[in-house]
């Protein structure tokens, strides 16, 4: 009986242990995030005509994120965040002619997202979803050593944004995680001065509960 016992109690225990487990990744929390981004610009057309003009793109690269939030339960959270997303860059020479341009698009977001979590049973992993609204600053920069051709555009506007991801209870206090997430831009940016293009991220996050 007194083994029987000492196998409840232990029982109890380790229950208990699990439970305050799953209890630190509620409440307040505050992270950093860092991975790949891209800004889904158009791509533009290469040349084969040596000497007349060449054109080079540069898009992707790393990006980071900034955010604060929290878990109402293991269900349900609020998350705030700052977005940096990698420029897109595209350059284009024409020795011929003498000309020089290079055209800039960079997006800065802030965004606010409820995440719906589904847990994994026991085994401190949590998938979840997440939805809500991005205020957007976008702009397009174009310099050129052309006089008169140079322009900055920009556009601020508020955008729904989505993504996935999942996540660990590392300890009772860090939770590391990985998601993806995209913002919707609009409008035609061949056409459109005030279009916002589409931005993705994929982010390694880590984050410290507090509680």
């Amino acid at each position: 009986m007194k083994i029987i016992g000492k196998l409840s109690a232990a029982a109890v225990a380790s229950l208990a242990l699990v439970s305050l487990a799953h209890a630190a990744a509620i409440g307040p929390y505050a992270g950093i995030g860092l991975g790949y981004s891209k800004l889904e610009t158009p791509s533009i057309t290469q040349t084969n005509i040596p000497g007349v003009i060449s054109t080079s793109e540069d898009k992707g690269g790393l990006g980071g994120r900034l955010f604060a939030g929290y878990n109402f339960n293991e269900y349900l959270g609020l998350e705030a965040s700052v977005n940096d997303f990698a420029n897109s860059t595209y350059k284009a020479n024409s020795s011929l002619l003498g000309m020089n341009q290079k055209l800039q698009y960079s997006l800065l977001s802030e965004n606010l997202v409820a995440k719906a979590y589904l847990p994994i049973q026991n085994s401190g992993v949590n998938v979840y979803a997440l939805g809500g609204a991005a205020y957007v600053q976008s702009q397009a920069k174009l310099t050129s050593n052309v006089p008169g051709m140079s322009a900055t555009y920009k556009t601020n506007a508020i955008r729904p944004v989505a993504g996935i991801g999942v996540s660990y209870d590392a300890s009772r206090n860090i939770t590391a995680g990985v998601e993806a997430s995209r913002i919707f831009g609009r409008g035609n940016l061949k056409t459109s001065n005030s279009a916002i293009p589409n931005a993705d991220m994929v982010s390694f996050n880590i984050s410290y509960n507090f509680n």
